[in-house]
C-alpha cells in the first residue's frame, strides 16, 4: 500500500479537537421556574458532564473519529502497489469527419458537443491513469502521446479541428488498439462520435465505449459536381451537377453556378425526401487568358451541415500545342492552325527544316514537302506529311478515288464525317513494313490506304501520313477539315491522360520531384516529407478542407478542386442511433463498482456512517 498524498496526515492534528469538544462542559442559562421537582434530572446530567469526567456518549464519539480517519485516509489517496506499477491506460478519439460539423437544435456543432465531454474525461488525468488523444477522419493521427499532463491533453484537445474529410472509424480503433497493446494495466479506448461503427476490429482487445453526440437531422447535399471539355465545341465545357436530399420532406431550393466568382446561372430544385436530382449545365466558357476556371456550385438553403451545400470543380486547361508549318503556301492551313486557340503554330518555308528546329515542336506538320534525306528511324520529333509522305509508293496517282472504309474509333477521326467528299487525285502510299512500329490505316479507299498512322514502340513519337491535296477537293468546305487537322494534331502531340483535377478531401495525392501545393496558411493539410534534397523530396499531399488549390509542375501550375461527396457523412439521419455511451449514462453495476479506485471506497463508507450517525442522533441514540 502506498500513500500517494503524504500531507493529508498532517489533517490528523484536529482528531483531538473532536475528543475535546466531547469533553466541553455546556454552559447552562439561568431561567426562573416555579419549583425544582422537575429539574432533577437535568441537575444529574449536568453533573455527568462536568469537565474532564466520564462521557456519556463514547460511541458516539467514536463513531466520528472513525468518520473523520476515513475522510483521512481517502484524502491519503492510498493505492495499491500493483496499481501503481501498472496504471491505466485510455485512448480518447475524436471524430473528426465531416459530418461533426452539424449543427445541434441548441447552435452547437457535433464536434464541440464532443470536446466539451473529452475536456471532462481529461480532468481524470493522472500518473495512475494515462490518456493519450488521437483524430479519426480519412486517417487516424495521434495529436497527443500517453501522458498524465492535463495541461499539455487540454491544448492538444483545443487545436484538434474537424475536417471536411469522411472516412471509417476503424483505423483509429485499431490503431489505438496497438498504441493500448504494450502497456500494462487497465486499457480502455474512449470515441467521441455522432455514429459508432457496425463491428469493432477484431485485433482489439481493449474495451471501446463510445460517447454518443447529435441527433437525427435533414439535410441537403451536392453530392457530385464534375466539368469536361464539350467534343464539338472546343471553347465550351458542360457541367454535372447532382443534389440529394436527406431528409424527410420534400426541399425547394436553388442552386447558383458562379463561374470565377461571377454569377451563371441559377436553377430551382425540387426534390423529393431520399430522392436525388441531376442538372446539366451544357454551355460553360472554357477558360481563357487570365482566368483560372473556378466553377462554384452552392445550394440557397439553411441546413445541419453547411460544408456540402457548396461544390468546386476546375475547367480544364490545356496548354496550346506548340506546331511548326512548313509550306510554300497553304492559305487553308494557315488559317486553319491560327483560328485554333489550342494551337501555336509557327510558319517557315521548306528550305529552312531543320530536325534540331523540328525536335523543339510538339509537331511538324510538313505540307507536300519530304526533308531531302528523311530517315524516319533516325528522326524523333512527331510528323504530320500532307501528299508528299515517306510512304509514297512510285504506283501512278489515284484519280477520283472514293473513300471506302473509315476507323471512326481511330482518335485523328474523333467527330469526323468525310462522306460524300469530292477527291480529284490522292497519292499512292505503302504501309511501311518496320516492326518497331504499329501501324494504321484510319482512312482507304478500297485496298489503297488515304491515311497512315503510326507509333513507336517503347518511345512517345508519332507520325501521320495523308495522301490527298487539300487543294485538289473539297475538304476545306467541310465541317471535317478543321476537325480532322485538329486531331490529328493533338494525337500527334501525344495528349496524354487527362490531368487530375479533382480529390476527395482526405484523399492523398502523391507528389514527384519538383511537384508542390500552394495552400494558404490557414488551410489544414497533412503533408510527408523525406530528404529536403528537392530532386528527390517526396511528398503526400493531404487536403482537410474542401476549396481551391494550386499545384507547382514541370509544365507550370494548375488547379485542384478538393471536395467531399461521401453521402456516409451527408446523411445525418442515422446520428446517434448506433451508438452507446456508458459515460454518459453511468451505471451501478458491479463491474463498474469493482473499477473504483480505492479512496472512492474510503469516501463512500465515510459518507455511509455519517448518514448513519445523523439517524442515530435523530433517534436520540448518540445524543
Amino acid at each position: 500500500m502506498t500513500f500517494l498524498n503524504v500531507w493529508a496526515v498532517g489533517f490528523a492534528g484536529i482528531a483531538p479537537v473532536i475528543v475535546l469538544l466531547y469533553l466541553l462542559k455546556l454552559k447552562r442559562r439561568p431561567i426562573p421556574v416555579s419549583t425544582l421537582l422537575f429539574w432533577q434530572r437535568i441537575f444529574q446530567e449536568n453533573r455527568r458532564r462536568a469537565f474532564f469526567q466520564k462521557l456519556r456518549q463514547l460511541f458516539s464519539l467514536l463513531l466520528h473519529l472513525l468518520i473523520f480517519a476515513l475522510i483521512l485516509a481517502a484524502l491519503a489517496h492510498p493505492t495499491l502497489d500493483r496499481q501503481i506499477r501498472e496504471g491505466a491506460s485510455t485512448v480518447l478519439i475524436l471524430d473528426t469527419r465531416a459530418r461533426m460539423q452539424a449543427t445541434e437544435p441548441d447552435g452547437q456543432t457535433r464536434f464541440a458537443k464532443a470536446k466539451v465531454q473529452a475536456g471532462n474525461l481529461v480532468r481524470e488525468a493522472s500518473a495512475l491513469r494515462q490518456m493519450a488523444l488521437m483524430t479519426a477522419d480519412a486517417s487516424a493521427r495521434v495529436v497527443s502521446p500517453f501522458t498524465d499532463d492535463e495541461k499539455a491533453l487540454r491544448e492538444s484537445l483545443a487545436h484538434a479541428a474537424v475536417t471536411d474529410a469522411g472516412g471509417d472509424l476503424g483505423r483509429a480503433i485499431k490503431l489505438a488498439g496497438e498504441l493500448l497493446a504494450s502497456r500494462r494495466g487497465d486499457r480502455r479506448i474512449i470515441v467521441y462520435t455522432d455514429r459508432a461503427p457496425e463491428t469493432k476490429p477484431a485485433e482489439v482487445s481493449a474495451p471501446v465505449d463510445f460517447v454518443a453526440v447529435g441527433s437525427t437531422r435533414d439535410n441537403l447535399a451536392i453530392t457530385r459536381f464534375a466539368s469536361r471539355a464539350v467534343l464539338n465545341g472546343p471553347q465550351t465545357s458542360e457541367i454535372l451537377l447532382e443534389v440529394a436530399n436527406f431528409g424527410r420532406s420534400t426541399a425547394k431550393t436553388n442552386v447558383e453556378l458562379a463561374y470565377d466568382g461571377r454569377l451563371l446561372d441559377v436553377k430551382p430544385l425540387t426534390i423529393e425526401p431520399g430522392g436525388r436530382t441531376v442538372q446539366v449545365f451544357p454551355t460553360v466558357p472554357r477558360p481563357g487568358n487570365g482566368s483560372r476556371g473556378w466553377l462554384t456550385a452552392r445550394l440557397d438553403t439553411t441546413d445541419a451541415l453547411a460544408a456540402d451545400n457548396v461544390a468546386y470543380a476546375v475547367l480544364p486547361v490545356d496548354p496550346p500545342k506548340r506546331v511548326l508549318l512548313m509550306t510554300k503556301g497553304n492559305w487553308f492551313l494557315e488559317k486553319l492552325l491560327g483560328a485554333d486557340q489550342s494551337v501555336a503554330f509557327e510558319l517557315l518555308t521548306p528550305d529552312s527544316f531543320s530536325a534540331s528546329v523540328a525536335a523543339k515542336f510538339d509537331v511538324v506538320l510538313l505540307d507536300n514537302f519530304v526533308p531531302e534525306g528523311f530517315d524516319l528511324a533516325k528522326s524523333s520529333a512527331n510528323y504530320f506529311f500532307i501528299k508528299q509522305t515517306p510512304f509514297n509508293s512510285a504506283d501512278a496517282p489515284l484519280d477520283q478515288p472514293l473513300i471506302s472504309d473509315l476507323d471512326t474509333r481511330d482518335p485523328v477521326l474523333r467527330l469526323v464525317n468525310l462522306q460524300n467528299i469530292s477527291l480529284l487525285h490522292a497519292a499512292p502510299l505503302t504501309v511501311p513494313k518496320a516492326t518497331d512500329w504499329t501501324w494504321r490505316t484510319p482512312i482507304r479507299s478500297f485496298e489503297h490506304p488515304l491515311m497512315i498512322t503510326g507509333e513507336r514502340h517503347g518511345s512517345s513519337q508519332r507520325v501521320a501520313a495523308l495522301a490527298l491535296d487539300i487543294g485538289d477537293s473539297d475538304l476545306p468546305l467541310r465541317v471535317a477539315f478543321p476537325l480532322l487537322i485538329s486531331s490529328t494534331l493533338h494525337w500527334l502531340a501525344g495528349e496524354e491522360s487527362a490531368p487530375i483535377l479533382s480529390r476527395r478531401a482526405g484523399e492523398t495525392l502523391p507528389l514527384g520531384a519538383n511537384e508542390s501545393v500552394r495552400v494558404k496558411p490557414e488551410t489544414p493539410w497533412r503533408k510527408e516529407t523525406g530528404p529536403t534534397t528537392p530532386a528527390v523530396a517526396r511528398e503526400v499531399f493531404e487536403p482537410l478542407t474542401n476549396g481551391f488549390y494550386e499545384m507547382q509542375t514541370r509544365e507550370g501550375s494548375r488547379w485542384l478542386s478538393v471536395n467531399t461527396f461521401d453521402e456516409a457523412e451527408s446523411d445525418l439521419r442515422s446520428a446517434s442511433g448506433a451508438a452507446t455511451s456508458r459515460l454518459a449514462l453511468p451505471s451501478v453495476s458491479l463491474e463498474r463498482l469493482a473499477s473504483w479506485p480505492l479512496w472512492q471506497y474510503l469516501a463512500a463508507a465515510a459518507l455511509l456512517l455519517f448518514a448513519l450517525e445523523w439517524w442515530l442522533f435523530h433517534r436520540r441514540r448518540t445524543e
